[in-house]
């Protein structure tokens, strides 16, 4: 071989030109451009390759990795101050047990809502825990009226009317199941019957001033010399209690005749309250002028034990009646002025029916105690009153004394 083939084959070992056709090329990896100033991330922008941290970046797949190198420097990647307060938010973060069930919106209680909103079906007061001591309270006023319904009972079959007294004791049963059952299996049950309560007491309150404003006025006209069932008979030709003999006056009778006005007094609510209004105050005029004309006859003690005793009942049972009339009327006037969303919704239709419900308990129980109970009182306190003072009490006292007591 001479000279210039030797060079030849020297040259092709270590010259930079074209390979031998025998050997693979090695091409360099192409690295992206990262930082868009036509420079790959691998190099200083003068053909010099970056510093890598273990001959590469970093993995692929740890994206927001703080520890890998930045592009060109020998400088750890840190955090920024934006990345930095989100890890102590998320650092600060409470955990919360998913398995609780909480419900920071609904109100502490019925009572407590707005007069201008209900609460939701939710809310205490409609499926959730009632307050144990207002449970107890109701079973103890239910309990109560049921102990007084089978006292009457006693009385009346002491009397030998014995329809009378299982009816008597009917209604203590009701009483008495309502507060026990209440109280240990549906405390819920008592808990709406105290939310309505709550919701109707100052309406309750505003009828009782009503009657009271009526009872003075009774007062003041029988202080006059004016007999208001006298001028009533003048004006209808008749007396309102002619006709009625002392065994008409039945538990029944009483029952039949007080829920008119009762149901009234609810209904009023449709003539803007005009007619629940008028039965309160007239009522109260009747009372307050025949308790003077009665009670300047036979005294005032007498008046105190005729009205006690079904008073108590029956005149609850009205003032709730009517506190019922004069609610729906509120909210009426309140959905029609855009202060309420609605007129009626379902936690107030049902607390309201039992309360109503109990309201008219109430009135039967009064109509038993007026036709069983009273008279006995009378009889064993004012028995020779009475007798002497007979011929003094003129027809209307009279008629007025038998429907009343």
């Amino acid at each position: 071989m001479d000279e210039r083939s030797r060079e030849d084959g020297r040259s092709g070992s270590t010259d930079s030109g074209d390979p031998p056709a025998d050997r693979p090329v090695r091409r360099s990896p192409r690295v992206p451009d990262v930082r868009g100033d036509g420079s790959s991330g691998a190099g200083n922008g003068d053909g010099r390759r970056g510093d890598p941290v273990d001959g590469r970046r970093g993995d692929p797949g740890e994206e927001g990795d703080r520890t890998a190198t930045r592009p060109g420097t020998a400088e750890p990647n840190r955090p920024t101050a934006d990345e930095g307060e989100a890890s102590e938010a998320r650092d600060d973060r409470i955990p919360i047990d998913p398995s609780l069930d909480l419900d920071v919106d609904a109100p502490d209680r019925v009572g407590d809502e707005p007069p201008e909103r209900d609460p939701p079906p939710s809310a205490p007061g409609f499926d959730a825990d009632p307050d144990p001591e207002t449970v107890r309270r109701w079973a103890a006023l239910l309990s109560a009226l049921g102990v007084v319904s089978f006292l009457t009972a006693l009385l009346v079959q002491f009397q030998g009317e014995l329809p009378a007294a299982l009816g008597a004791a009917g209604l203590g049963v009701v009483f008495l199941a309502t507060g026990l059952f209440g109280l240990r299996e549906r405390p819920e049950l008592l808990q709406l019957l105290a939310d309505g309560w709550a919701e109707h007491r100052r309406y309750v309150g505003f009828t009782v001033a009503l009657f009271a404003f009526g009872a003075a006025v009774g007062l003041a006209i029988g202080a006059a010399g004016y007999d208001v069932l006298e001028l009533i008979a003048e004006a209808l030709g008749e007396h309102p209690f002619e006709g009625i003999e002392e065994e008409d006056l039945t538990a029944e009778w009483f029952l039949r005749n007080n829920s008119v006005p009762f149901l009234m007094a609810i209904a009023g609510a449709i003539t803007l309250g005009i007619l629940t209004a008028y039965i309160l105050v007239f009522n109260g005029i009747i009372v307050g002028n025949v308790a003077w004309v009665v009670g300047g006859v036979v005294g005032a003690d007498f008046i105190v034990v005729g009205l006690a005793p079904h008073g108590i009942f029956e005149l609850t049972a009205l003032f709730i009646a009517a506190g019922v009339g004069f609610r729906l009327l509120h909210r009426f006037g309140q959905r029609v002025l855009g202060r309420r969303e609605s007129f009626a919704t379902k936690p107030y239709l049902v607390r309201t029916a039992l309360l109503v419900v109990f309201a008219w308990l109430l009135l039967a129980l009064a109509a038993f105690v007026e036709a069983h109970v009273t008279g006995i009182f009378l009889d064993a306190l004012f028995a020779d009153r009475i007798d002497e003072r007979a011929d003094a009490l003129n027809e209307t006292a009279s008629a007025v004394v038998a429907a009343l007591f």
